[in-house]
């Protein structure tokens, strides 16, 4: 079973495309951005056929079983050392080498008949030739909208949009309880009022002996 990424949360607590000089990250804002298109029915529609080989798509026959059988054939983007097509924020720390900067990937399942993705992946190289397992996940619609509502700088930086909401769930001791709170206010009131007329009455008694 592959897991599925619903929100941006989720994408981070992968560790996915993480830490530089990995691509994985930059890789996949550019795909939600430039590749693909949410229609109002909640389809993936592509804005270029993968099987035309730009940006370094190309065929991925799933040998080791990394995905679910599919009808549909999959497609493979992202490895830099076959493309000079992608942009130079998805390239820039490229070193040439077969090392971090070149471990991630994205896979789609295409449909041409109806020219949109049934499916979207991301993983990452285990070695030289193998995908890990353990470390390739699903794409959600969802998500795909949540990256296209940021721009690079944000996505990049890890901030989240407006879909998401922290919770902090406050102990029980420490909760403030809106009646509880009214009542100790006046009685802290009563009580002020019961030291100051001790006050006048103490002071009122000093001047009658004095005078």
């Amino acid at each position: 079973m592959v897991r599925t990424l619903n929100n941006l949360s989720d994408l981070r607590q992968t560790g996915f495309g993480q830490p530089r000089p990995r691509h994985g990250l930059s890789l996949l804002w550019w795909y939600s951005h430039d590749c693909v298109r949410i229609d109002s029915n909640g389809r993936m529609i592509a804005q270029y056929n993968p099987a035309n080989g730009a940006f370094g798509f190309h065929r991925f026959y799933n040998r080791d079983r990394l995905l679910p059988k599919s009808n549909l054939p999959y497609y493979e983007v992202g490895n830099l050392s076959s493309t000079d097509s992608l942009p130079d924020y998805v390239t820039e720390n490229y070193s040439g080498y077969s090392d971090n900067s070149n471990k991630d990937r994205i896979i789609v399942s295409f449909d041409s008949g109806w020219n949109r993705f049934e499916k979207i992946y991301v993983t990452q190289h285990s070695d030289h030739v193998k995908f890990d397992q353990n470390h390739t996940y699903c794409i959600s619609t969802e998500l795909i909208k949540d990256i296209q509502d940021l721009n690079l700088e944000d996505f990049l930086r890890g901030r989240t949009n407006r879909s998401e909401h922290i919770s902090i769930d406050i102990p029980q001791s420490v909760q403030i309880q809106p009646f509880q709170s009214q009542s100790t206010c006046e009685e802290c009131c009563n009580m002020l009022s019961c030291v100051l007329i001790a006050v006048i009455v103490i002071a009122a008694i000093v001047w009658f002996f004095k005078h």
